[in-house]
């Protein structure tokens, strides 16, 4: 499945959706025009019929620049309705799509630019004044500019029109059907996801029209349409999970709300405005969300799947959004090798946590996904019982091809026809998997073996804590010396750090305790937000000879 047949085959473009074309107001006080594409920075609208236009379009600038099927194309813009016109035609011509995050540094998108080889990017032209070095890396012959209001020197207005040989918008020569044409192979590169780089130097993912096939096959089963017009809001940068999660809804005729970044109160004031349905945000947005001092201001009962990913999420926070939110979250767990939906905790999972007193299940993933298998395993690739702890392994049309040109990197986490994760993980009786942690952020201290997570799950539970990591820290004695890194809600009303200790202690005993507590202004993070213990561990490490 390309990305483009989420547009074309959408039941916006058919008219089969449910009263999606209902009218609400947007963030100004006005009336919309109905379903499609609303960019609340720019303040552009697209109906679903004029993305299809603007694509078509964009689809014959690319083959003007010699663009070939399967040659990788790369977007390097902030959120906006013109990212999307930049994907679609991407995938329309059967280019590869490569999303660079702007809130990477630019070595490394430079470096995923070099891995993938791309051959021609759209860049916006901020990013293109920020970063005069990039043009000179890159070439501004193989660069198609666009801003706010123009793609390629083409005006919006001008973009939506469709696309007839007599208009002269753009040069035609040799266009053909196959800009629609939605036969491709099933193996078929269809996008390139970084992996992060977390603990490392980011690999990239290949997602193939299977991947996506069953990407959109699981989101669709466990996320159906809801009884309300769909309205998705992406708020998160669209180059990672909130963007990848958008295109089920698209399939689905919702409208899709965009917004450049995540200001709390903005958010909260348009999932009312607009009555969002669908949000996807990682944990450390979801905190900041319920850190603000309006958070109870709002109407969200328009909410039918809060999503969160991407990290492990605090119980007492995920109990304190349900409150606020409504029985409206769900989980899932996945990574670019095996995207979005190995696991599903849904709404009504969430439920039963609470209705039984049962936090374990509010501490877990959820149960293994539809069309996924996934089993715990050991060092030896042997599968696990229940209550075991070990490495998650998964299997499934869902995996990624591989990492792209890096046979080795692809063959060293495949076994037994297993794709390992690098993830620790333990299945209860009920099918619940609990991840325990990366396999590389555990603790080895006088020789016992000490999760992070489960001690950052206490500490997150405190009222005071905002966020909080923690990691080893080299001892003489010990090896390795637990220590939690927390930031605070209130950098001026600072806990005490040996109340923090002794309670970790009470609850976990001695070894699993923090033996010191940090208090940092801010924890450092990715561009997705994910707490990079990586850099915490440098400020502790970088003079030492060993890394464990």
């Amino acid at each position: 499945m390309r990305l483009v047949d989420f547009l074309d085959q959408s039941l916006a473009l058919s008219g089969c959706q449910s009263d999606a074309s209902a009218l609400h107001p947007d963030e100004k006080g006005r009336s919309d025009p109905g379903v499609g594409f609303y960019d609340l920075d720019n303040d552009h609208f697209l109906s679903y019929q004029e993305m299809v236009n603007a694509s078509i379009q964009l689809a014959a600038v690319l083959r003007r620049k010699g663009v070939k099927p399967q040659d990788v194309i790369a977007t390097y813009a902030p959120n906006s309705v013109a990212a999307y016109c930049c994907i679609f035609a991407i995938s329309r011509i059967g280019a590869v799509w490569l999303p660079l995050n702007v809130k990477n540094t630019l070595d490394a998108n430079l470096r995923l630019i070099d891995k993938a080889g791309v051959s021609v990017m759209f860049l916006h032209e901020s990013i293109a004044a920020k970063y005069p070095e990039l043009i000179n890396h890159f070439g501004e012959e193989q660069s198609i500019f666009l801003d706010g209001q123009h793609i390629a020197g083409l005006a919006f207005s001008s973009l939506v029109q469709e696309l007839v040989p007599d208009v002269g918008i753009v040069d035609l020569d040799g266009f053909t059907d196959s800009f629609t044409d939605s036969s491709i192979d099933k193996n078929s590169t269809v996008s390139l996801l970084s992996t992060g780089g977390t603990t490392g130097d980011s690999k990239l993912a290949e997602w193939s029209s299977l991947t996506w096939k069953t990407i959109s096959d699981i989101q669709q089963e466990l996320m159906p349409a809801p009884d309300i017009p769909s309205c998705y809001l992406v708020s998160a940068p669209m180059s990672h999970a909130a963007g990848m999660a958008s295109f089920v809804p698209i399939l689905q005729g919702a409208s899709i709300i965009v917004m450049d970044g995540m200001v709390p109160e903005r958010l909260l004031s348009v999932i009312e405005s607009y009555r969002i349905t669908h949000l996807f945000l990682p944990p450390t947005a979801i905190y900041m969300l319920l850190a603000h001092e309006n958070i109870k201001r709002y109407d969200y009962s328009s909410l039918r799947y809060f999503w969160y990913a991407a990290a492990p999420m605090s119980v007492e926070k995920l109990k304190e959004a349900i409150e606020i939110f409504g029985p409206v979250m769900v989980q899932t767990y996945g990574q670019a090798e095996a995207p979005m939906s190995c696991t599903f905790l849904s709404a009504d999972d969430h439920l039963l946590a609470l209705k039984t007193n049962n936090p374990s299940i509010l501490r877990s993933c959820g149960k293994v996904a539809p069309y996924v298998e996934l089993a715990i395993l050991d060092d030896e690739g042997n599968q696990l019982s229940e209550d075991q702890e070990g490495e998650i392994a998964v299997k499934g049309n869902l995996l990624m091809k591989g990492y792209c040109k890096n046979p080795e990197a692809t063959a060293a986490i495949r076994e037994k026809g297993w794709q390992r994760t690098g993830d620790i993980g333990v299945m209860d009786k009920d099918g619940y998997l609990a991840i325990v942690d990366r396999k590389r952020d555990m603790i080895i201290t006088g020789g016992f073996n000490v999760y992070p997570s489960e001690i950052e799950q206490l500490i997150w539970g405190m009222p005071a804590i905002k966020d909080c990591a923690v990691i080893g820290v080299p001892d003489d004695k010990w090896g390795e010396q637990v220590t939690a890194i927390v930031e605070l809600k209130n950098p001026d009303s600072v806990p005490d750090e040996q109340g923090i200790i002794q309670y970790c202690k009470n609850k976990l005993g001695s070894v699993k305790a923090p033996k010191q507590v940090l208090f940092w202004d801010e924890l450092p993070r990715s561009p997705v937000g994910k707490v990079l213990k990586k850099e915490i561990r440098k400020v502790f490490w970088d003079e030492q000879n060993r890394n464990i």
